[in-house]
C-alpha cells in the first residue's frame, strides 16, 4: 500500500488518494464483508421489546456480546471502577447500540463503496469521507484482533493488524496536513 495522499484541487473539494496491492484491497474487502455480517447479526438478534415498539424507540441489547471480536466493537459504557448503578449499562447499551451498529455499518459501506465494485486497487475519497474510512479501518482492526476464530483471508492475523494500523494513521497523517 501506498501511504495516503491529499490532492487539492482549485475548483473541487480535496480527496485522499492511495494505491492498494490487489492482495491488500481483497482482503480489505473481504474484512468489510466480514465485520459488517458480524454487526448485522448481532443488530438482528436483539431481543423484542414490545412497550419500546409501542413508543417508537428503537431497543437493542441489554447485555455485552460475548464474541470478543463484537466484544470490541460494542464495550460497555461504564469502565471499570467507575460508581456503578443497577442496571445503567443495560439500559444504555439498549438504547444506544443500534445507533453505533448503523454508524459503524455507514463508515463500512464508505469504504465498500470507495474500493468500487470493479475491485479496483486505486482509492479515492473525498474530504468528507475520510473520517468514516478512518473509523471503519479501526474496526476492521479492533475486530480482527480480538478475534479467536481463525478468518480465511487471514494467515497472519498480528500483520494484517499492523497493516491495518499503518492505513489508519496514513490517512490520519494525510488528514492533518
Amino acid at each position: 500500500m501506498e501511504p495516503w495522499k491529499k490532492k487539492k484541487h482549485l475548483m473541487r473539494p480535496a480527496r485522499y488518494v492511495t494505491r492498494f496491492e490487489p492482495i491488500e484491497r481483497e482482503v480489505i474487502g473481504n474484512l468489510t464483508a466480514t465485520v459488517s455480517e458480524a454487526i448485522i447479526a448481532r443488530a438482528q438478534s436483539a431481543p423484542k421489546d414490545e412497550l419500546a415498539e409501542m413508543m417508537g424507540i428503537a431497543s437493542g441489547h441489554k447485555e455485552a456480546p460475548e464474541d470478543p471480536s463484537l466484544a470490541r466493537l460494542f464495550p460497555d459504557f461504564q469502565k471499570p471502577g467507575d460508581e456503578e448503578y443497577e442496571g445503567d449499562n443495560s439500559l444504555l447499551r439498549s438504547i444506544h447500540e443500534n445507533d453505533i451498529a448503523r454508524a459503524k455499518l455507514e463508515h463500512l459501506q464508505v469504504v465498500n463503496y470507495a474500493l468500487g465494485p470493479t475491485g479496483g486497487v486505486e482509492v479515492s475519497i473525498e474530504e468528507d469521507e475520510a473520517p468514516a474510512f478512518v473509523a471503519a479501518l479501526n474496526d476492521m482492526r479492533l475486530y480482527v484482533s480480538a478475534s479467536e476464530r481463525p478468518l480465511e483471508e487471514l494467515a497472519d492475523k498480528e500483520a494484517i493488524v499492523e497493516w491495518l494500523a499503518f492505513a489508519q494513521d496514513s490517512l490520519l497523517q494525510a488528514m492533518m496536513e
